[in-house]
């Protein structure tokens, strides 16, 4: 996952360069990771045979299995290497392209993939390229990444908040509206 300092560098860089920023999001991302080891597991509902003894052997990662998330960028990664990008060593979630006075950056978190440069064309020939090898939605220019909201200004800045991060954990918990005293069950004793 992108440490969030990688994050805000690559933001202020591209900004100060005036470069586009896309977002994309791998559709069922877990499930593209191939297993190194053996997993088994007991057969699913619907699935049983009539020896009960019988356990079923993965060959793909399945959400909720411990080696998914590293299966998973194991594959986005050695996708990403042979299309010409490399890691980084100080924050291996950031992969960079610098070929033919283009330049991209790709940030990775679990499943959702910003990328930014100096060419349009190449992000958009990367996003193909990774539209080829995983189901993906093409979500457009940054708008809202990692619980951040980005608003574009008119001066071509980018205002960033966690309005909607916030709203939805206090919609979550009940808390966008005050409670009343009969709603609360520690309302203050009357002396």
């Amino acid at each position: 996952m992108i440490k969030p300092v990688t994050e805000r560098i690559i933001l202020s860089l591209a900004l100060q360069l005036n470069w586009s920023f896309n977002q994309i999001d791998i559709n069922n991302a877990f499930l593209y990771g191939d297993l190194e080891e053996f997993v088994y597991i007991v057969q699913p509902p619907g699935f049983e045979t009539s020896d009960s003894n019988t356990v079923c052997k993965l060959n793909k990662a399945l959400y909720g299995l411990k080696q998914a998330p590293r299966s998973w960028f194991d594959k986005l990664s050695t996708t990403l290497i042979s299309l010409g990008l490399h890691p980084t060593k100080s924050d291996t979630s950031l992969f960079l392209h610098f070929h033919n006075n283009i330049t991209l950056f790709v940030l990775i978190y679990v499943d959702n993939i910003l990328i930014t440069g100096n060419s349009n064309t190449a992000i958009q020939r990367l996003i193909y390229s990774l539209s080829r090898h995983f189901a993906l939605k093409d979500l457009g220019t940054l708008h809202y990444f990692l619980g951040v909201e980005a608003t574009w200004t008119l001066d071509g800045g980018l205002h960033l908040s966690q309005t909607k991060y916030i709203q939805d954990l206090l919609h979550k918990t009940n808390m966008l509206s005050p409670p009343s005293l009969n709603q609360h069950p520690c309302s203050p004793l009357l002396v």
